[in-house]
């Protein structure tokens, strides 16, 4: 994934959180409560009810598929 492409590359080296943030729910685990917000203000994360999912954008920014 190009720098233009991942949401998570202008974090630097605070991008290795977020993205394991991300894997965290998407395996339904554990996860930094502290990173909810800005997950969903990029767009890759989003509610329902109280449970997050990664949207398509977070599915790729977590395992680093090209768009």
């Amino acid at each position: 994934m190009s720098s233009d492409a991942d949401p998570l590359a202008q974090f630097g080296i605070d991008a290795v959180d977020l993205r394991w943030t991300l894997r965290d729910i998407a395996g339904r685990r554990s996860f930094n409560t502290d990173h909810l917000a800005k997950l969903i203000e990029l767009g890759l994360v989003a509610m329902r009810g109280d449970a997050p999912y990664l949207t398509p954008i977070g599915q790729d920014a977590a395992w680093g598929k090209d768009g």
